[in-house]
């Protein structure tokens, strides 16, 4: 482009009567105007964090979750509560120390596990609150710090359950259990003991004290000891074990099967699902024809079958569980996996070298495993429910070994003694609605639609 430059033509000066205006603004006025202008840096949420937030403003959800505090700790803390052993007994030979001794009986290793939580509790309090510390002055929020203090708290309680599993280790006394007769008891008064406040054990039967309401305590004639004389708050059973620490007893039961069968499943489900979904081909037709077959029988009858030619017994029946559950959880993850797969980011993980296992456990499944999360409260719910149906048909754990569903058994073959059936009825209930409507926050909370 060509043309004449006007070399008369001269530069526009400003206006000398023109002053120009100066902007007086306050500190916050321009910290205002910095920050519409300053692009927010600030880092962005994590995903759960998003969740939490989501689950924190459903109220019946948060309230069922404070609720399974109780349960754990009531299931953690059984032996403080209710325990036929004193916390220290003197007789002639000096002190003893029975309930220390009856933590380390590996005759139930149900218990057995919950004991050595107890054992690690003390020694997980004291740590966590240390490094506590360090973990606010990093910037970690509450959440995380909760949810390290957990981790730690298995890791301890696994490690005890190593330690003392082994005989040649476990402290021992020569005190057994509360037997000795009326007259041993009052002929010398030196020997006493102090016992927790439910002085009655989980196994115990007394056969003179059967059926009996709540609230029935023997007569000073008829004990055979002090502690005998008090009441029995929710009655007996037919052998005269008490109701009140078999339920309560029966809570570490019923966590039991429901953690561990659910985990098993879900854990069996998110690897298959996440093979079928992510290699396809023949691998996916062939889990997938499994998965059919497997649906194809009614999941209840199925446990039924298999327990009744496996035998009835707790593990037998928490395996059972897991074996039968996983197909629902399969192909749940299996359609996140499918999805996930024709992302890019799939793609770009591949072409940097990653292999299919870092692919599929490190990229995918954190992006893919919100269905087996949303499903393992109502699993665990289910699973409660289960062992109670089984215990009822006469399937379930056999006694002595204090379960809800041993209860429900014994309350429908004795109907007439009405506290056998409300009491393991209400608790089932209490415990399977504070699992369904943790469930159903988790899954309102994970749901992107339902975000407010």
């Amino acid at each position: 482009m060509t043309g004449k430059v006007d070399k008369n033509r001269k530069t526009p000066q400003p206006d000398p009567a023109i002053r120009p205006m100066t902007v007086v603004a306050q500190e916050g006025d321009i910290l205002q105007t910095g920050a519409a202008a300053i692009p927010d840096t600030r880092p962005s949420e994590a995903y759960l964090d998003i969740v939490w937030k989501q689950f924190k403003k459903n109220r019946h959800a948060l309230v069922a979750l404070w609720a399974f505090l109780p349960l754990v700790l009531l299931a953690v803390f059984a032996p403080v509560i209710a325990s036929n052993q004193p916390f220290v007994y003197f007789d002639r030979e000096g002190a003893l120390f029975p309930w220390f001794r009856a933590l380390f009986n590996p005759a139930e290793p149900v218990d057995f596990a919950f004991n050595m939580a107890l054992i690690a509790f003390l020694p997980w309090l004291l740590t966590a609150l240390a490094m506590n510390r360090g973990w606010k002055r990093r910037g970690r929020n509450g959440r995380e710090r909760v949810l390290r203090a957990a981790g730690l708290y298995v890791l301890l309680t696994a490690a005890t359950v190593a330690v003392f599993a082994p005989d040649t280790i476990r402290p021992s006394n020569r005190y057994a259990a509360r037997t000795f007769s009326e007259e041993e008891f009052h002929s010398d008064q030196t020997e006493w003991g102090v016992y927790p406040p439910i002085p009655f054990g989980p196994t115990e039967q007394d056969i003179d004290s059967t059926f009996q309401p709540p609230l029935y305590a023997k007569s000073p004639e008829k004990a055979h000891d002090v502690h005998d004389t008090l009441p029995h708050v929710l009655g007996t059973d037919n052998a005269g074990r008490d109701v009140l620490v078999q339920m309560i007893y029966g809570t570490r039961i019923a966590l039991t099967i429901g953690f561990i069968a659910v985990g098993l499943y879900i854990s069996i489900g998110i690897v298959l699902g996440a093979i079928a979904g992510y290699f396809g081909g023949y691998v996916d037709i062939i889990i997938s024809r499994i998965i059919e077959v497997i649906l194809l029988f009614p999941a209840f009858f199925l446990i039924l079958t298999l327990v009744g030619l496996l035998g009835p017994s707790i593990y037998i029946i928490m395996v059972v569980i897991g074996l039968t559950g996983w197909p629902t959880i399969a192909r749940l993850i299996r359609g996140e996996v499918l999805k996930q797969r024709a992302i890019d980011y799939v793609a770009a993980a591949r072409v940097l070298g990653a292999s299919h296992l870092r692919v599929i456990f490190r990229h995918i499944l954190p992006n893919a495993i919100s269905p087996a999360l949303v499903a393992a409260p109502f699993g665990i719910a289910g699973a409660i429910v289960t062992e109670a149906g089984l215990s009822l048909l006469g399937f379930g754990v056999r006694p002595p070994t204090p379960t809800w569903g041993t209860l429900l058994r014994l309350g429908n073959a004795n109907y007439h003694y009405w506290w056998l059936v409300v009491i393991p009825s209400l608790a089932i209930f209490l415990a399977v609605t504070i699992f369904n409507l943790v469930g159903s926050g988790l899954r309102d909370a994970m749901d992107p639609r339902l975000r407010r």
